[in-house]
């Protein structure tokens, strides 16, 4: 057992930093500042005065309505208010010298969105060159200019227009596109009969925040405890909003008078639960990693200087000790476990000589205790096991049970392989060889616990040796990266669909792009979308729609045979099928498979006029390494062909390549 020692007692020194204790705070009255009207928008914070979480937590919070004059950033570092709600802006004035620091993220994805009208046919931001874009420019326009950057547009290619929060500017054709809330506007033209397309900035790889909690700096370093616990309410009451959103909607309705109907404010709060997105990660939380992309994109708008940064955005970098006492927090760290390590010689010197040493025994007894101690500690809060030669469970700390939603008893015996989410995981081969060629391995794997739940592992292996060959026991320490993993998914993925999302797309596109100009091999490429698919959502509504289109993308993903294979939702109702090493008939073959398969669905559509079932157009361009200069080409040849079965009658599929056969065949 010399081998576990070392291996568990590396980590003591981070568990001091756990040790910490709980703190009182006055009962005093505080404001909320909202960075709007009192709407469904700010549910969680009523549902936190209402079901008494702010009064559990000793605050009497007032909240409220945004003062036009007076941005909410403005009224929280003036101390008007303690709390503010505003959006990823915050990173922008960090990096200018103020000091907003966030405690919780609300919003997962901005919902800012640019609206026209369907009947302009403006559907993607490059048409609206030389056309009147208006939004509100210095607040929270970064996420729309982002979007114009990425697409190689600068504000000299459109018309700004000032926001003047009437929506009757678009409907009356005073602007061609307009800033608005996904969350709230569409239904405002939906109820007045008025057709619109949404160009939404996630679906071109521009993913900011949207509301968050923030507080100035000097009043979190002066009110740690008052800020936690306004923290701690306002996420319980958010969950309670989610969770009862009709409720919510009621009292809204009847104590604060909003100027909307309570189907407008049902639609609000459904679409708000999207935003939120609690039932993938925690309310709350944020990453400091998607506040860089963030502050990359500020450097790239040119909105401030490039040495910019936003240091202390981070409410966790303030409750922890300051940047000067790092060196000493270090130093004590270090020296702490290095006291622990003697302590634990010591111990273990004592209980091999106790027996001729006898006025050491009240020494002893003390070294005793502290190493329980440091052991209890290990055992609560380290993921930790210790596993057989053939990778059977014979111990675990009760942390790791409890990852596992498991029991220790339970484990014990169990095989290591069988917690495993894919039992064929290359990463469980590569473990039992590192084991063998290098006596120890780390990595990544992931598991899942007793509910099946899918869980990510960052792990390290190493074996105890019996004698110079043989080893009887192996020790596994894992620390628990799953909530990251489920971010950088998230990053990657379209929301709605779960597929690929563009900008994901576009990434893995270039690659193989590359790859096929070094091989001098070919690709094939499908771009196909949803045949009558604004009629569909006029007949049925926008739920049903969302629906057709995720029961498309499943279809679409059992088309994702091989490795490098990648189905992706290009935007809106058009999705994308990347075929790299796979020639005309390969392509052919695979797409007149897709547009079965759809067919297959039986997805009524009466308002169809090809069938009485949902159908799709397919265009196809297939290339050779030698026959395109870039990656746009092929795109635009795929795009070309989409059009023309569209003009054949839809339901269709046309082909691009080296002998253009132009129409294939018309679906059965």
């Amino acid at each position: 057992m010399t081998c576990r020692w070392p291996l568990l007692f590396r980590s003591l020194p981070l568990f001091a930093l756990l040790l910490v204790g709980s703190f009182s705070y006055a009962n005093e009255k505080v404001v909320l500042q909202l960075k709007w009207k009192h709407q469904f928008q700010f549910a969680g914070f009523y549902a936190a005065q209402t079901q008494g979480y702010f009064a559990e937590e000793g605050l009497d919070v007032e909240i409220r309505e945004i003062d036009h004059n007076k941005p909410p950033l403005d009224v929280v570092l003036s101390g008007e208010a303690q709390f503010g709600i505003s959006d990823s802006s915050l990173v922008l004035a960090r990096m200018r010298g103020q000091k907003p620091v966030v405690l919780a993220t609300i919003f997962q994805h901005s919902p800012l969105v640019l609206l026209t009208l369907a009947e302009d046919n403006l559907v993607s931001p490059l048409e609206l060159r030389n056309k009147r874009v208006m939004y509100l420019r210095g607040t929270d326009d970064a996420v729309i200019r982002a979007m114009f950057t990425e697409l190689g547009m600068t504000p000299n290619d459109y018309q700004h227009v000032p926001h003047t929060f009437n929506d009757e500017d678009l409907a009356e054709g005073k602007v061609d596109a307009v800033s608005a809330y996904i969350t709230d506007q569409p239904f405002y033209f939906r109820k007045k009969g008025i057709d619109i397309n949404i160009i939404s900035p996630a679906n071109y790889g521009i993913d900011f925040y949207g509301d968050m909690i923030f507080v100035e700096e000097n009043y979190l370093l002066n009110n740690k405890e008052q800020a936690l616990a306004f923290r701690r309410a306002s996420i319980k009451g958010w969950r309670y909003a989610i969770d009862n959103q009709e409720e919510m909607v009621d009292w809204i309705k009847a104590n604060l008078a909003p100027e909307k109907s309570k189907d407008n404010l049902m639609y609000e709060a459904q679409m708000t639960a999207r935003m939120v997105q609690s039932n993938i990660i925690d309310i709350g939380y944020f990453s400091d990693n998607r506040f860089l992309r963030i502050a990359d994109i500020y450097k790239k708008l040119n909105m401030v200087s490039n040495d910019a940064d936003f240091n202390g955005i981070n409410y966790i970098s303030h409750i922890q000790p300051p940047a000067s006492s790092y060196k000493w927090l270090k130093v004590s760290a270090t020296g702490l476990g290095v006291i622990s390590f003697l302590t634990l010689l010591l111990w273990l010197n004592n209980r091999r000589l106790k027996t001729k040493v006898i006025d050491k025994t009240a020494e002893l007894s003390d070294a005793n205790h502290t190493m329980r101690r440091y052991l209890k500690v290990i055992n609560q809060y380290v993921n930790a096991c210790i596993l057989s030669p053939e990778l059977e469970f014979l111990d675990a700390s009760k942390a790791f049970a409890k990852t596992l939603n498991s029991e220790i008893e339970s484990l014990k015996g169990s095989h290591f392989e069988d917690m495993l989410h894919d039992p064929s995981d290359p990463q469980l081969e590569a473990m039992k060889s590192g084991l063998k060629q290098h006596d120890c391995w780390s990595g990544e794997i992931q598991m899942r616990n007793t509910n099946d739940q899918q869980l990510w592992f960052e792990i390290l292996v190493e074996p105890e040796r019996k004698d110079k060959v043989h080893h009887n026991e192996l020790t596994l320490i894992a620390i628990d990266v799953s909530d990251r993993k489920r971010v950088e998914q998230l990053s990657l993925t379209d929301s709605l669909t779960g597929l690929a999302n563009r900008r994901h797309f576009d990434e893995i596109f270039k690659n193989e792009f590359r790859r096929m100009q070094r091989n001098q091999s070919c690709m094939s490429l499908l771009l196909f979308d949803v045949d009558f698919f604004k009629q569909y959502n006029d007949l049925y509504g926008h739920q049903l729609g969302d629906r057709c289109l995720q029961e498309i993308s499943r279809v679409t993903r059992q088309f994702e045979q091989r490795p490098a294979d990648l189905a992706a939702r290009y935007g809106g109702e058009e999705f994308l099928l990347l075929l790299p090493d796979t020639n005309a008939a390969g392509a052919s073959q695979i797409a007149h498979q897709l547009l079965k398969k759809i067919a297959e669905l039986d997805i009524r559509h009466k308002a169809s006029n090809v069938a009485e079932y949902v159908t799709v157009s397919i265009g196809i361009a297939t290339v050779k390494a030698e026959e395109v200069d870039n990656r746009e080409e092929v795109i635009e040849l795929a795009d070309k062909q989409l059009y023309k079965a569209k003009a054949e009658g839809r339901n269709c599929i046309c082909m691009h390549h080296s002998k253009d056969f132009g129409l294939i065949k018309r679906a059965d």
